[in-house]
């Protein structure tokens, strides 16, 4: 092909290719067409390509040698004072070594002209055949582009292959995570037994100590009464042995003797002693029975057994604490009622706990209040009776300052307690709640307003269900 410079004028050439330039081998733009010498402001021959144009296809640097192996390449260049994008071919004309750049703006519609600056007339007409070969060089352009979107496509498929062999490996981590937190869990359980069992060794602590208060008493007076006896059973042996060996002459002496040894008073107050010792002897076994009854650690096994029997056991043990506590008064309002099937022992911890909460609350109740004459108005009422659902209901109520609704709803929450560091763990209501919900398939719920007292309720079926048999490992319970 004859070189355009060849056949036309620089005049004619830079007319008929409006959009061209050409420069030589310093990449200095030597002439251009009419229309971009006249959308810019300043003069773009005599200046460098790159002060103008950048090369956005094909990805080659402004580069004289890189430019001539493109040449066959369809060229987008985009016009810096404008932004406007130009499409076209290098040609190279070697006996000058120039390269010649012949295109035309690539725009889409009308509209987009007047902001470059460029108007229809500003276009060449040319040959139907060179706009032929520019649209074959678009076809290859866009083919080559559609193979680099399919590449990227095949790429992105991998990629997302990758990530859905990420994402099972992590389900496998995550479920061998969830078989570890399984693991966690059964251990937690078994620390929370733990728990359990330390809770229960500390009530039993608490019990103990009851216990000896109350055994303390009798056998106090036993013991006092003891130096009496020995020296009353002397005193009476002596006078037999008097009496052994009497002869008249000696009835003086006995006389005197009885009289030092005030044998009347002797006489009345021995049976009395005994009687005293026999009772409180009596106290003693009354008391571990109580404990044995409250305990019934030789009964693990569900059985019938009389709740009011359990109410007074628990009831004894507490004395000491009921005395202690300025006299709180116990009122029994005791209906008829059947034997109960549970597990007693765990029954009778559940009293314990409620009753001990009730004796603390009426302690502070009272520690806040200014009560006459030092008279205590504390009162716990235990109320039973048979309810229409088959079961029996314990109410163990008293009249200290209630429980806001905000507290209420915590109570039965694990180590949640309103007592000071030191005198509640809360595991206590949490447990009995279990004993009465899990182990007997009951019920157990607090009603409380403030100023008014608290009453705690407890539904026992008379039967234990054949699934909560089956259930008889221990549940302790604190104080």
């Amino acid at each position: 092909m004859i070189p355009p410079h060849l056949g036309l004028s620089p005049e004619s050439f830079t007319k008929a290719f409006p959009f061209h330039f050409i420069f030589n081998r310093d990449l200095e733009i030597i002439q251009a067409g009419q229309v971009l010498q006249r959308v810019t402001s300043q003069s773009i021959i005599g200046s460098k390509i790159e002060h103008h144009f950048q090369i956005e296809r094909p990805n080659i640097a402004i580069d004289f040698d890189a430019i001539c192996k493109k040449s066959r390449l369809l060229f987008i260049l985009e016009f810096i004072h404008n932004g406007m994008q130009i499409k076209g071919q290098m040609i190279y004309e070697q006996e000058n070594d120039l390269i010649f750049f012949l295109g035309s703006p690539w725009i889409t519609d009308t509209a987009s002209l007047a902001p470059l600056g460029i108007k229809i007339k500003d276009f060449a007409i040319h040959d139907p055949i060179v706009d032929f070969l520019f649209l074959l060089q678009a076809k290859n352009t866009s083919l080559a582009d559609a193979e680099k979107l399919t590449a990227e496509l095949i790429h992105q498929r991998t990629q997302l292959q990758n990530a859905l062999q990420i994402k099972e490996h992590l389900a496998k981590i995550a479920a061998k995570q969830a078989q570890q937190l399984e693991l966690s869990l059964k251990e937690l359980k078994q620390t929370q037994a733990q728990l359990v069992q330390a809770e229960k060794m500390s009530g039993l602590g608490q019990m103990v100590a009851g216990i000896a208060h109350e055994i303390n008493n009798p056998v106090s007076f036993i013991y006092g009464n003891l130096e009496y006896i020995e020296a009353y059973s002397e005193s009476l042996l002596n006078l037999v042995n008097f009496y052994q060996q009497c002869e008249c002459h000696h009835m003086t002496q006995i006389k005197e003797y009885i009289e030092e040894i005030d044998l009347e008073f002797l006489i009345d107050d021995l049976p009395t002693i005994i009687n005293s010792m026999k009772n409180g002897a009596e106290r003693i076994s009354k008391i571990v029975l109580s404990l044995r009854n409250f305990s019934r650690l030789d009964e693990s096994e569900i059985k019938k057994v009389d709740l009011h029997e359990g109410m007074d056991s628990t009831l004894l043990i507490l004395q000491h604490r009921l005395k202690s506590t300025a006299n709180i008064e116990i009122i029994k309002n005791y209906n008829n009622l059947p034997l109960v099937e549970c597990f007693p022992g765990q029954l009778n911890q559940v009293f314990m706990n409620i009753i001990s909460n009730a004796i603390d609350a009426l302690d502070n109740y009272n520690n806040e209040i200014s009560v006459e004459n030092n008279q205590n108005s504390g009162q716990i009422i235990i109320t039973t009776e048979i309810s229409d659902k088959n079961s029996v209901i314990i109410r163990i109520a008293d009249n200290g300052s209630g429980i806001t609704e905000e507290v209420k709803a915590k109570l039965f929450d694990p180590f949640f307690t309103t007592k000071p560091i030191g005198k509640g763990t809360g595991l206590g209501l949490s447990i009995s709640y279990q004993i009465v919900v899990e182990k007997h398939k009951g019920k157990l719920w607090c009603e409380s307003e403030l100023g008014r007292g608290t009453e705690f309720w407890i539904e026992i079926p008379l039967s234990v269900n054949s699934k909560a048999r089956n259930k008889t490992e221990s549940v302790t319970c604190a104080i």
